[in-house]
């Protein structure tokens, strides 16, 4: 497999705007994400766009190239994004070194994560630092100091064992 440095930077500003289009290949709120047949024709799109340049080129090859590229620019995103929050100077924040950064800020919004939805309602709240045994039941945890010999026969297999301990000291 090629690698991308070997990649011209028009050959690679060709495929990356290629892969723009397709929006179906990157765009995850787009109702053409989820279509399979959209999304197969595109991707033997980028293939024939390949095929001339890397001869072994096939689907796994374009997928894996994207990849490649998505993730480099995460990365670079990442830089970004934290020198923003760092409270820096405009000076100071962090300038990407990625040549085609800028050809993928399509996808920043992708990458971007969205902020969770809370199935708690309004006035809900999880319950933390609480005791797991009121404490009238604390006592019947260092009262029961019956041995487990005496629960589990001998013929049981050690596992069983573990598992009658870790009974009796629920109970």
């Amino acid at each position: 497999m090629s690698d991308v440095r070997c990649w011209s930077k028009e050959f690679l500003t060709d495929f990356l705007n290629i892969y723009k289009s397709f929006s179906c290949l990157w765009k995850s709120k787009s109702k053409d994400y989820s279509n399979k047949h959209l999304r197969n024709d595109a991707y033997d799109e980028m293939v024939n766009f390949c095929k001339p340049s890397f001869p072994e080129a096939n689907r796994e090859f374009v997928v894996k190239k994207i990849q490649s590229l998505r993730g480099s620019f995460r990365k670079e995103m990442k830089k970004v994004m934290e020198s923003q929050r760092s409270g820096s100077s405009k000076d100071d924040i962090y300038v990407p070194t990625l040549w085609y950064y800028d050809l993928l800020l399509f996808t920043k919004d992708q990458e971007i994560p969205t902020d969770s939805i809370s199935n708690l309602g309004e006035n809900e709240c999880p319950v933390m630092n609480e005791p797991m045994v009121d404490d009238d039941e604390s006592n019947d945890i260092t009262d029961n100091t019956e041995p487990i010999n005496s629960i589990v026969p001998e013929d049981q297999p050690q596992n069983t064992v573990i598992f009658y301990s870790y009974l009796n000291f629920i109970i």
